[in-house]
Parts: structure tokens; sequence; C-alpha cells
């Protein structure tokens, strides 16, 4: 069963619009086809998926507390997949929380699901990938970006209380209506540290992330935790440890076994590889008193 707090299932890939690859050697494809040939092969392998339902918390015994219209209800199932996910990280400056400032994914989900572009002229702080994604993305849409780039907080200073008017970079003031903050993103691994899972530091992999052994396994049971919710990484890397956490899940209640673990795996890739080795060498920094 698969419980997705969002009217569709996929993620990620339902607020984006630039290609993506599910591997190397694979063609970059559009992210809501994607989502609709891995939603497909879900349902053809038998999985229940319920949409608009929210998990609240997970306790002992991976009890779930699961929100949905009508009311809420305690679940327990016999293993837990976590892929919860993650999210942007925040920038604090002058101005910065003035309406018309933006999270890079809030504004990805105006422009692109919602089809709501909230003004003419961006400024986007940030840089790398995420921060370029976003750029495309409004041009896309017809905005203009005048500036993008990234400087230190006490060099930014947005103006206009009731709506942003201008971002001032150091000397230089520019007139802008939005103001995007594309700086990274974070693993969101509330759910399973609440049960008791330990956290590990790794900048590389988003900060904090939950500890976990090769099969994505958390220490304090049957749950298994993937994808950004496990250390932020690209789609093919969320992907393949999707398809570990599923196999291992899988296994660990006699339904597969140790070989197809192993095989699923190996055929994981290099991202897949380096981050399962990256996340042997962490050590705990915080855990959560389990109960």
């Amino acid at each position: 069963i698969v419980l997705d707090e969002q009217a569709q299932p996929g993620g990620q890939l339902r607020h984006r619009v630039q290609p993506v690859t599910v591997a190397a050697e694979s063609p970059a494809e559009r992210p809501d086809r994607l989502a609709e040939r891995l939603v497909d092969a879900a349902l053809t392998a038998g999985v229940r998926i319920r949409t608009n339902v929210g998990v609240a918390g997970c306790f002992a015994g991976l009890e779930l507390l699961v929100i949905e219209e009508g009311g809420t209800s305690r679940e327990v199932a016999d293993a837990v997949i976590v892929a919860t996910g993650s999210t942007d990280l925040p920038y604090p400056f002058a101005g910065a929380t003035y309406p018309g400032v933006f999270s890079a994914r809030g504004l990805q989900i105006l422009l692109n699901m919602h089809r709501v572009r909230p003004g003419r002229r961006f400024a986007i702080v940030g840089g790398g990938a995420d921060a370029e994604e976003l750029a495309v993305d409004v041009m896309l849409a017809g905005g203009e970006v005048v500036w993008s780039g990234i400087a230190p907080a006490p060099f930014l200073r947005a103006d206009g209380a009731e709506g942003v008017r201008s971002i001032a970079v150091g000397q230089d003031s520019y007139a802008v209506d939005v103001i995007g903050i594309a700086v990274g993103r974070q693993a969101d691994p509330a759910l399973a540290t609440m049960v008791g899972t330990p956290l590990a530091f790794a900048t590389e992999l988003g900060g904090l992330i939950p500890q976990i052994d090769d099969r994505l396994r958390s220490p304090i049971g049957p749950m298994f935790i993937a994808g950004d919710g496990a250390g932020v990484g690209s789609v093919s890397a969320v992907i393949a440890e999707g398809r570990l956490a599923g196999i291992a899940a899988a296994a660990s209640v006699g339904l597969a076994s140790d070989d197809d673990v192993a095989a699923v795996r190996a055929a994981g890739g290099p991202e897949l590889a380096w981050r399962l080795a990256r996340r042997s060498t962490l050590q705990a920094v915080s855990v959560q008193p389990y109960q």
C-alpha cells in the first residue's frame, strides 16, 4: 500500500517540467510521463495507491497515524518504507519573509502545477543545478530573470513590505516582483526519527540524514528509508533506492530472497553504490529515544 498526501502520486516529478533521466544509459524523458510509467508499473505489480492521505506519526511497533477525509486511523504494517523526500533549505536575509519570496519548490509548484506566475520580474538566490532549473522554469512560464546568484546574507535585502518591489545585492538594486530561494535541499526524515531512527551528518547528502544499512533499513526494525528522505540525490538515485527499499522490504517479510536484494543493489548504478558506501562510514550524531 502506498500512502501519498498529494492528489496524484509521483512526488517531485509532478512539479518539474524539464526532462530527467532514470539511468545514465537511458534517454531523458518528461517528469510527468516518468511518473505515469512508474505508477502503472506499481499498479501492475499489485500495489494499492491511496492519495490525499497523510501520515502524521509513526510509533512503537511501526504503528502509523493516518489522516484522510473522514477522520484518522491507526494502521500497522509488516514493513514500512519511508519516502518522504526533501525540503528546500532556507536562506534568511533582510526582507526574506515578505510576500513574493518563495522557496524554489514552492515557486515550481505554482508555475508548473497550478500554472500561476506570481510576477513578471524574478530574482533567484542560489547557484548550481537547482537554481539553473528554476531559472529555466521561470523563463518557460514567460517570466524574466533579472538577477541570479549567491551572496552573503548581510549583502542581500528585499524591499516592499506588502510585496517585493526590489532586491538589493550589495550596492546594486534590481526591480523585481518575485524572489526564489534555491540554495539546496535537505532530507526530511522526521517520520523515521519519530520512531527512533538515529541521525548522521553528511554535507554532500544534505546534512542530517537517517542512519541506515546497505539495504536502506533502519536499526529500529523493518523500516526502510529511500530517496531524498535518506539523503538528497538525483532522480536516478531516488528511483534506484526506491527499488532497493521495495525488494528489501519484501525480503524482510519472506516475499523475496537475499539474492534478489543483491541483484537490485548491483543494478542500481554508480550513484547508488556511492550513497551506500558513504552512509556506511557515518556515525550517529542524534538519537531519539525509542519507546
